[in-house]
């Protein structure tokens, strides 16, 4: 006859409860990554005002909090017609909200962090980052990490360098 304390009872439950929660944390795992692509490109547009080319190679981790990284994404300004290419981003955080991943169109963002990103100025091009500093884009957090923008002239050569090592927007 095998007994089993109620202590032990509690410690199985709850370690049964910590796996389930982690097979939860995996769903997105199991998403598709050329429609979380396009999913995620719509989102920036809409949310932050953001036009985002991303590349294929998207990974989803679960530490610290559920997020999709996503490497050597581009930044393009909002001009459908002729877009032009205002920065190269290394590596594009997004943190999701963890309500409901059985859902892929529910996909929430909750903030972004841009890591190693050059962003490149030129006068002609100017206008598109003053109106989007003096606009609330979103209420959500937008941060940039150890970055560089360029400020140049519009044939192209260097003007000035600025460092970023963290801004919050």
């Amino acid at each position: 006859k095998l007994t089993i304390s109620s202590f032990n009872k509690y410690l199985i439950f709850l370690i049964s409860l910590l796996f389930l929660y982690l097979f939860y944390l995996s769903i997105p795992s199991l998403y598709d990554k050329g429609r979380l692509q396009k999913d995620l490109s719509e989102k920036l547009l809409l949310e932050y005002k953001i036009n985002i080319s991303s590349s294929s190679k998207i990974i989803y981790s679960i530490l610290p909090y559920p997020h999709i990284l996503i490497e050597n994404a581009k930044l393009f300004n909002n001009n459908l017609e002729k877009p032009m290419e205002l920065g190269q981003i290394k590596k594009l955080k997004i943190f999701i909200s963890q309500k409901n991943f059985f859902n892929q169109n529910n996909l929430r963002i909750k903030n972004i962090i841009i890591n190693e990103a050059n962003f490149s100025i030129q006068s002609n091009n100017i206008d598109f980052f003053s109106n989007y500093m003096e606009e609330q884009f979103s209420k959500k957090n937008l941060k940039v990490k150890k970055s560089k923008i360029f400020f140049r002239k519009n044939n192209g050569d260097i003007i000035s360098i600025i460092l970023i090592k963290n801004l919050d927007l």
